[in-house]
């Protein structure tokens, strides 16, 4: 929806990244206008220190703030649709929009593709836009993965790749050009309140697409059951177009040589390649093209990232994982490898009972639990009968965590972090808790992650 900018009460909720891309946003279209900023925690000094005479802070419960007295709410991603208080608002007549509809309502005529999916939407989002700009196209890279698309110089882009979490998508007003759905597993469910309902805000974007083209994952069997009547479809991972099995990578019959950047292991990332290779192709960019490009990509960090070896060890920074479907990737990368385990942290309540087989698969030689779901965790191992040959454990924090992963580890193995499961309220995000952990295995990454 667009605003009107020269009338009504308009507040932002939440004063986090896209909170302030929407307060710059707003501001430098109508410095006059009255805004107001709602946050359930106090907000950051670079926000409070930059507020105008014409804006009004607000902080405490979103149920006190008194939303249906506004005439339309700009609703930051973290904060859920299926709040009361935002419900209420609205059967009182009151407006609700989101930075990245502001975004879209603004740059119809753009080219896009918006990307999401329960894991791997990061890689996959910044793999394709390394691809696009290697190949000579101008290229933004934004959304979900860092960057508000608010935030972003829009002059002479040819592509916007756009990375959109389900919190984004619930309730988008977007057309885009290209839409990529990389798999579908439960997730964020204490935001969207049931499987249902986070299933159905993903496959929004599907609905956005309308008669526009839509790539998904042929191997992701609810994708493949729920889709499998829409028209104008694209598959990867099929028989016919790029397919991931097991190490290598396939254009039907035909064995593709894909050389892996360093950082970049395991199955699901040549799945995730087979996606930026369906999408480049759809774009008219050769295959030949795309992958030479792949080859120079630089992977994101906290996804998988290799710290560096110490003592003879290998540290692997895995912080982006919350969930089981992340861990058991992360260990298929390992696969045959000595891998003591790290994982835990906000407890959601989540089933780990249906990935044991994916363990005894891949037995890591040790499992080390941190609070508070990693308890949780290794009694499912035990119940399962998961034993492996180092023990499973549990310890206080993080950095206990580290400390003993580095005595149990025989020479030559892996120590990965990878918890599958969020980092609150223990650390920030998951940058934080990347640092952290990279700091107590004897790494700086004080420059970690771009976005």
């Amino acid at each position: 929806m667009e605003l009107d900018l020269k009338s009504g009460r308009i507040a932002i909720l939440g004063t986090g990244r896209e909170g302030r891309a929407a307060w710059r946003y707003l501001r430098s279209r109508c410095p006059a206008i009255e805004l107001t900023l709602i946050d359930e925690q106090p907000p950051d000094r670079a926000i409070t220190d930059a507020l105008t005479e014409h804006d009004r802070l607000y902080t405490g419960p979103l149920a006190e703030a008194g939303l249906e007295g506004f005439d339309v709410l700009v609703r930051s991603p973290g904060i859920s649709v299926y709040r009361e208080s935002l419900r209420r608002a609205v059967v009182a007549g009151v407006s609700v929009t989101t930075p990245s509809n502001l975004w879209f309502a603004a740059h119809r005529d753009q080219r896009t593709v918006c990307i999401t999916g329960t894991k791997g939407k990061s890689t996959t989002s910044a793999l394709l836009a390394h691809v696009l700009a290697a190949c000579g196209h101008a290229v933004r890279l934004a959304g979900n993965i860092g960057k508000p698309l608010l935030d972003c110089d829009d002059r002479d882009v040819d592509w916007w790749v756009i990375e959109l979490s389900s919190y984004q998508l619930a309730d988008l007003e977007a057309t885009p050009t290209l839409a990529v759905i990389l798999n579908l597993s439960p997730e964020h469910l204490d935001w969207h309140g049931s499987a249902e309902a986070y299933r159905r805000d993903k496959l929004r974007l599907v609905d956005l697409a309308g008669d526009r083209p839509v790539i998904a994952n042929a191997a992701d069997t609810v994708l493949r059951e729920l889709l499998a009547s829409r028209e104008n479809m694209l598959w990867f991972n099929n028989e016919d177009g790029f397919r991931a099995m097991g190490r290598s990578l396939f254009e039907g019959d035909r064995e593709l040589a894909v050389t892996l950047p360093a950082g970049l292991p395991g199955a699901h990332n040549l799945s995730n390649i087979a996606a930026v290779l369906t999408t480049a192709q759809e774009m008219g960019i050769a295959p030949d093209s795309a992958l030479e490009a792949v080859s120079t990509f630089r992977p994101l960090p906290h996804r998988l990232q290799l710290l560096g070896e110490r003592a003879g060890l290998r540290f692997v920074n895995d912080s982006i994982s919350s969930t089981p479907v992340a861990t058991v990737a992360a260990l298929e990368s390992f696969a045959g490898e000595a891998v003591t385990l790290i994982v835990g942290g906000l407890d959601r309540g989540l089933d780990w009972a249906p990935y044991m087989e994916a363990f005894k698969t891949g037995r890591p030689q040790a499992v080390v639990g941190v609070p508070d779901s990693g308890a949780r965790i290794i009694a499912t191992l035990r119940d399962a009968g998961v034993c492996p040959p180092q023990g499973l454990h549990e310890v206080p924090d993080l950095a206990a965590a580290v400390a003993l992963a580095r005595r149990i580890t025989p020479g030559g193995g892996v120590v990965l972090l990878s918890p599958g499961a969020p980092s609150f309220p223990r650390f920030r995000d998951y940058r934080d808790r990347g640092r952290h952990f990279a700091a107590w295995s004897g790494f700086d990454l004080a420059d970690a992650d771009p976005f």
